[in-house]
């Protein structure tokens, strides 16, 4: 198979990913010096995959928050008629104190994307699941709706409402909206995402990630959560790792570049 060819300046861009891992890294270590012991951050994956073709993705991220190191695994499977089923389990403490009644968060995530033509799609989701080893444990629900627009094959805008409950977002019911964008900088190499949640709860703020991939089938990510203000949360870093079934370049030309 042939290697996409490199941009001049990809080795720039290198550098700036080289930059971001260690600011990431540098926020997550500065949050660690706060206050009291709160909740990890809660996750809310509302642009799983979407390849449009029978792929599987194995999925490790890492989470510094506060003084806190968590791992997240997720396993997800891409069909080519536009589900996607993901087992997820997020904030397991590796490192420091952890947080306790707010660990192990274990979901199944279910999704159908609804292409309307070459531009515009749709997109229903759930997340359901609960904290695996919390005495305090409690049913997790959201349930979100994308509208997805796409003008060119490597970019695209999303945005739509979501409904998570109280378990979820620790305070009470919320009604909010998500919106974000994807882009693919470098055809098959480096691409970046950014979602936002509204709200003041534990599932509100901003998340971007950069994408590049070192293989065909293996992609490297970096990150950093952004806290909405009277949220309770603070900035974190993210690192992760995605070892794919297929390459990207075997997909069809017209998926969305959602990750």
């Amino acid at each position: 198979m042939n290697k996409p060819k490199i941009n001049p300046n990809f080795y720039k861009k290198c550098f700036c990913l080289f930059c971001l891992s260690n600011l990431t890294l540098g926020l997550g270590s500065a949050a660690a010096k706060g206050g009291a012991k709160s909740h990890p951050i809660k996750k809310l994956d509302t642009t799983p995959n979407n390849r449009d073709t029978d792929v599987w993705g194995f999925t490790l991220e890492t989470n510094m928050y506060r003084s806190t190191i968590y791992f997240s695994p997720v396993l997800d499977f891409s069909s080519k008629n536009g589900w996607d089923i993901q087992i997820a389990s997020y904030n397991i403490p590796v490192y420091g104190g952890g947080a306790q009644n707010y660990e192990w968060d274990s979901y199944i995530n279910l999704s159908k994307t609804f292409e309307i033509n070459d531009q515009f799609k749709a997109l229903l989701g759930t997340q359901n699941g609960t904290t695996l080893f919390s005495t305090h444990r409690q049913f997790h629900n959201v349930e979100y709706a994308l509208a997805i627009y796409q003008p060119l094959l490597t970019a695209n805008l999303h945005a739509g409402p979501y409904w998570a409950n109280k378990a979820l977002t620790t305070t009470t019911d919320v009604v909010g909206y998500t919106a974000g964008f994807s882009a693919e900088l470098i055809k098959n190499k480096l691409a970046v995402q950014g979602d936002y949640f509204s709200g003041s709860n534990s599932v509100s703020g901003a998340v971007v990630n950069v994408f590049y991939a070192v293989l065909p089938k293996v992609q490297v990510y970096f990150g950093v959560g952004v806290p909405e203000k009277n949220s309770g949360n603070e900035f974190y870093g993210i690192v992760g790792f995605s070892l794919f079934s297929k390459a990207i370049d075997e997909e069809d030309s017209s998926s969305t570049v959602v990750q």
